[in-house]
């Protein structure tokens, strides 16, 4: 009884003494917005490190990736915005729209928007930032009315 009482104190004390949860390190999912309505937005690839967890993680290409998702239904020429809890450092801020399974063209932003073209149909966009832990790359799927 007294080995049992004395195991368990000892384990307590060693379990106390680790680091969080064991799950790996992942940057936050920024928020997506045209007007008041929100876009879904999904993690794409990513380097992160939180304390001591280093973690990184490549995902299929963006339009692979979101090819079973829902779009966002959003208006043609609108802008859309990206809103980060956290912003990325500096002129970090990409984003790409893809025209094929594998080839994108840039898009330019200024202040994390950009404005949506005026052709209809689907678009699918991906981005990426850089912050002091990492970098993340985001991928989303709208249809222009």
């Amino acid at each position: 009884m007294r080995k049992t009482v004395i195991c368990l104190m000892l384990l307590f004390v060693l379990v106390g003494c680790t680091e969080g949860p064991l799950a790996s390190p992942r940057p936050p999912l920024p928020g997506l917005t045209v007007g008041q309505q929100d876009v879904p937005v999904y993690q794409s690839n990513y380097c992160w490190k939180s304390g001591k967890k280093d973690s990184c993680v490549d995902f299929i290409s963006p339009p692979s990736q979101v090819r079973t998702e829902n779009p966002g239904i959003v208006p043609a020429q609108a802008t859309m915005t990206i809103h980060f809890r956290k912003e990325p450092k500096s002129g970090t801020l990409q984003v790409n729209e893809w025209i094929s399974t594998n080839k994108a063209k840039p898009v330019t932003v200024q202040d994390s928007s950009f404005v949506l073209p005026k052709s209809k149909g689907l678009h699918i966009y991906s981005f990426s930032a850089e912050w002091e832990e990492g970098t993340a790359n985001y991928v989303c799927k709208v249809y222009i009315e």
